[in-house]
């Protein structure tokens, strides 16, 4: 009981060192600020129009109206040009970032036709965001769905095949993020107010991801993960994945667009012969992007509280581990129990915010010291707010591959294994 009780008491004394002294993004480096650009509404209205063509964007500058990044922006799904109740269904996804360039600043989003019985293996990946301890404690967590060979990801409108374009891609990486205007770095104290930042799930090519995280510092600690049902059970959590990431991210997107219509009708001129226009552009906008239902799951269909970002309920680690839950929970449900331990499986659940949560966000280092019994609570009835701990979880309940009785596990570096071979094998000599 003493172990336990000085173990709770180091987490939380580690949960206020995070609170205040986890660095966010320095900009002493720069000269000067960057100046904005933001996309108008007549802008985004074309590019719905166009949504296959690939979209180039600079990263620290460009941000759609409210104020936040462009290049932040989430994974959609065309579900009218998509089959996934279909044999060899697929869906098309729209804002992949494939292809830009984080030296120069650019952010490419792109288009793709994801196969959904395409999935060989699916990896849950923790990136150490510090230097404290060998995978750090500070850690952002993603899953990494991998494809086969023969059901690549391919991309459209990126070159034609006939001309010898080659638009396959055989692994994608799925992130939750809290979606901020590009010159304001994450703080995980400000994150404990859900109306500090917005839930965005972004998708990227996993060569696009690892180069940003590896130019980052940012080493891939990737555990293999295994699902009831086999190759079943990676298409369902695939399946289950894109469909949670579809509905918050439509969610997000219209609360920005209906909040900056609210804001620019309060200050713009009754006299403005443009205004009707704008107006009309604005609406077709929220048309365009309004929720819509692809299944009755309430697991799915997520209530509008648990839609935003917050550190300890909804980070990137815990919806990445919600997503598995839910992905199991409906396995379950559908009789595939195999290899699951059922006294550890854990239950879909999002938590709930506690009022001494929002404190956190505007307190002081003595605010938090106060708190720390509702922290030590919280922690020890929810070990897996902090990612660490989240691959023992996952073990316990029978969902990580085994190899000699311990977790499959990959380390992947840019200067040592990246999952694409080594870096001498794809460059020319």
């Amino acid at each position: 009981m003493k172990r336990i009780i000085l173990g709770l008491l180091v987490l939380g004394v580690l949960l206020a060192g995070l609170l205040f002294f986890y660095p966010t993004k320095d900009d002493s480096s720069m000269s000067a600020p960057k100046k904005l650009r933001t996309l108008t509404p007549e802008q985004l209205l074309t590019r719905t129009h166009r949504l296959t063509e690939p979209m180039r964007l600079r990263t620290a500058t460009d941000v759609i109206p409210g104020g936040y990044a462009a290049a932040m922006a989430p994974l959609m799904i065309q579900w009218q040009a998509s089959k996934p109740f279909e044999k060899d269904g697929f869906v098309i996804i729209h804002n992949l970032n494939h292809g830009g360039n984080p030296v120069d600043g650019t952010t490419v989003l792109c288009s793709a036709r994801v196969p959904l019985d395409g999935v060989e293996a699916v990896e849950f990946i923790l990136l150490p965001l510090d230097n404290v301890g060998r995978e750090g404690l500070v850690q952002h967590g993603q899953l990494r769905f991998i494809f086969a060979e023969d059901k690549p990801v391919e991309l459209l409108n990126y070159g034609s095949p006939e001309m010898g374009s080659d638009r396959r891609i055989w692994d994608l990486v799925f992130s939750w993020e809290a979606w901020r205007p590009p010159n304001m770095g994450y703080d995980v104290k400000t994150g404990m107010n859900p109306a500090s930042y917005m839930l965005s799930p972004r998708v990227f090519s996993g060569p696009t991801r690892f180069l940003d995280d590896a130019l980052g510092q940012r080493d891939w600690f990737s555990y293999r993960l295994r699902m009831p049902g086999g190759s079943h059970g990676f298409s369902e959590l695939l399946k289950t994945n894109l469909a949670l990431c579809d509905g918050v991210a439509r969610h997000t997107v219209s609360s920005i667009l209906k909040q900056s219509e609210d804001q620019w009708a309060s200050q713009a001129p009754t006299s403005d012969q443009g205004a009707d226009t704008l107006l009309k552009d604005w609406t077709e906008l929220r048309k365009v992007v309004a929720p819509i239902t692809v299944t009755s799951d309430t697991l799915i269909n997520l209530p509008e509280k648990d839609m935003a970002y917050q550190t300890l309920l909804r980070s990137c680690a815990t919806m990445a581990l919600y997503t598995i839950n839910v992905a199991v929970e409906r396995l379950v449900a559908d009789g595939h129990t195999d290899g699951l331990d059922e006294d550890h499986q854990m239950l879909p659940d999002l938590g709930r915010q506690e009022f001494w949560m929002t404190e956190l966000a505007d307190t002081d280092l003595k605010g938090v010291f106060l708190r720390a019994p509702a922290i030590l609570r919280y922690l020890k009835e929810n070990p897996q707010s902090f990612p660490k701990s989240i691959p023992k979880k996952l073990q316990q309940a029978g969902l990580l591959q085994l190899e000699n009785g311990k977790a499959l596990k990959f380390h992947y570096r840019l200067d040592k294994t990246t999952p694409y071979g080594t870096l001498q094998e794809n460059l020319i000599k």
